[in-house]
């Protein structure tokens, strides 16, 4: 009977599941994600750009960030108190219909039409 007592937790224990799920432990930035996936230890240019393709492509909101800077910075003194909003709508403004809303949320992370 104190067989059994022992035998049954250890049981238990052996038969629970043993998973991972990804994206608990994974990075919340661009820049973690630069490090995670260990650029440094990248042997050649190509394996560096795709570390960084891939990276920019779990988290696009650095690149919209990166893209929304250029923008102010383009613009100049007169985007200074523009929302992130007006910002993309002047662009698109600028673009004389070039950019498509489609292009701009892509670009930007911010869907001109959809902004109030």
């Amino acid at each position: 009977m104190k067989k059994m007592l022992l035998i049954v937790p250890f049981l238990f224990l052996i038969g629970l599941p043993t998973h991972s799920v990804a994206g608990w432990f994974g990075s919340d930035t661009y820049e973690e994600c630069l490090l995670d996936e260990d650029v440094g230890d990248a042997r050649t240019k190509e394996a560096v750009r795709e570390i960084k393709r891939a990276c920019k492509n779990r988290h696009p909101e650095y690149m919209w960030n990166q893209h929304l800077l250029s923008a102010r910075m383009s613009v100049g003194e007169s985007a200074s108190n523009y929302s992130d909003c007006e910002l993309v709508k002047r662009v698109q403004k600028n673009g004389n219909g070039k950019f498509s809303d489609k292009v701009l949320e892509k670009h930007y992370g911010i869907n001109p039409s959809k902004c109030d």
